[in-house]
């Protein structure tokens, strides 16, 4: 069971007709010093619509294809983990979960260098990576 301490959305956009294979966090001044416990990823089988935009969820088949890479300061230390490992809720047999998110254990992540990424580009544009961020100072 994960206590929360506190918790931010996070999005990060796929604009109509991209092509890009690799997308970066925005900055989130309000987790820059943060010690994050856990990153979830929220599927279109959870929510019909992002938080903090309304945009449409990036649909299963894209995030099967999705990987998170984080740093902390210069160091790269989480390396093109499956983004499906961080979704932890059970909607269908379509959405592939994770029993229990993975523990970050107190990282402190620099959002602006780190991102997501795919080997070929997404196949519905449009749409926002949504993830849930706990943590604590």
């Amino acid at each position: 069971m994960t206590r929360i301490e506190r918790f931010e959305a996070v999005e990060i956009s796929v604009p109509s007709g991209s092509t890009l294979t690799r997308f970066y966090f925005p900055d989130l001044p309000n987790l820059r010093n943060a010690r994050i416990t856990n990153i979830a990823i929220y599927t279109a089988g959870t929510i019909t619509a992002t938080p903090l935009t309304g945009s449409t969820p990036v649909t299963t088949a894209d995030l099967k294809k999705s990987f998170l890479t984080l740093y902390e300061g210069d160091l790269q230390l989480v390396y093109n983990i499956p983004m499906l490992s961080f979704n932890s809720i059970v909607n269908s047999a379509a959405d592939p979960y994770q029993f229990e998110l993975p523990s970050v254990n107190g990282l402190t992540v620099s959002w602006v260098k780190s991102y997501v990424s795919l080997p070929t580009a997404l196949a519905t544009t449009g749409t926002a990576y949504s993830f849930g961020v706990f943590y604590h100072f």
